[in-house]
């Protein structure tokens, strides 16, 4: 099945010159942890990031989550977005929600080239899926989900309207492994001032192991993205989270619960060197009983064109002892 999708995919990829598909800025990856791994983030997409990478992840996520990111965008654009998770309660799956909102100021000019008033141009995402899993009592082996994304965007005085679409798996293969794949962006075209704009279609699979040690996690993973305007891509990303609460509060350290570091490479960026390079750390701390407060930032380099910062704050209620964190 999977192979006839990425065929499928291939196939389409012919039928159009790169850039003719439009909705370019869901090609921006959501979230300070999947975007500092690199985007390789489809076989694992554990926390509320996972209504955009892959919503059948929503099936694992065990806790209550809500955060906020912000990221200046090559020194021009701006990029604000919100993600929360909610789980419905035993075997009833979790739903997710975002609002993504991108945004840069213009000038206006005349035909003799004065300089008029400034406008925005701006893209808003609205982004609500649900996933659920199967399998084992304690561990799912199996998780399905689907996510539905009305979009509007804004250039000039002209704007346009779109919904998409995504579905997704994600499977526990065996014991630490885990496989992802997920279909995005699938939508009909919209009309945007005179000219049809097609969704860019995106068929991604990824593979992940997760290696537990002591109450620590080792994370390595791998995507493969393919879009019909441009060639196929490949990321690598890792990630070590360390969380010892019990030895912090062993050095009077009893707020800070732990951190983590994570590094990534994504193909495709080809501008100068260290282009398609990221790195990213975050911080967890204890505001109550069960109530943990993430801190994250993370640097994203394409080469000579410039960089990308992102920076969030979320906060996470895991509702009873024990339970996944994110």
């Amino acid at each position: 099945m999977h192979s006839l999708i990425a065929l499928s995919l291939i196939i389409i990829s012919q039928l159009w010159e790169p850039g003719a598909t439009g909705y370019t800025f869901v090609k921006l990856g959501i979230g300070v942890r999947p975007v500092a791994m690199g985007n390789a983030f489809t076989a694992i997409s554990d926390d509320g990031n996972a209504v955009f990478w892959n919503p059948s992840g929503l099936g694992i996520v065990g806790s209550y989550y809500a955060t906020g990111m912000a990221m200046n965008h090559l020194d021009y654009w701006e990029y604000y977005n919100l993600t929360s998770a909610v789980p419905l309660g035993k075997n009833r799956g979790t739903l997710g929600f975002g609002l993504s909102y991108l945004t840069a100021t213009d000038v206006e000019y005349s035909e003799r080239g004065e300089i008029g008033d400034e406008f925005r141009n701006s893209d808003m995402l609205l982004n609500i899926g649900y996933g659920r899993a199967f399998g084992r009592k304690k561990k799912p082996i199996m998780a399905v989900g689907a996510a539905v994304k009305v979009i509007r965007s804004q250039l000039y005085t002209y704007s346009a309207y779109g919904v998409l679409a995504d579905i997704g798996i994600l499977i526990n293969v065996y014991r630490y492994l885990y496989f992802g794949t997920v279909v995005k962006h699938v939508g009909t075209p919209r009309k945007f001032i005179e000219r049809l704009e097609y969704p860019p279609l995106n068929f991604r699979q990824g593979l992940a192991v997760k290696i537990p040690f002591w109450e620590n996690m080792l994370t390595l993973s791998f995507d493969y993205s393919i879009y019909p305007d441009v060639s196929p891509t490949y990321s690598v990303g890792g990630e070590v989270r360390i969380r010892a609460p019990d030895f912090m509060a062993s050095l009077g350290q009893d707020r800070f619960a732990g951190f983590a570091i994570m590094v990534g490479y994504q193909s495709g960026y080809e501008a100068g060197a260290w282009s398609g390079f990221s790195a990213g750390f975050s911080v967890e701390l204890v505001l109550a009983q069960d109530l943990y407060l993430d801190i994250a930032a993370l640097l994203l380099s394409y080469g000579y064109l410039g960089s990308s910062e992102r920076l969030s704050v979320g906060v996470n209620y895991v509702p009873t002892k024990g339970a996944p964190r994110k």
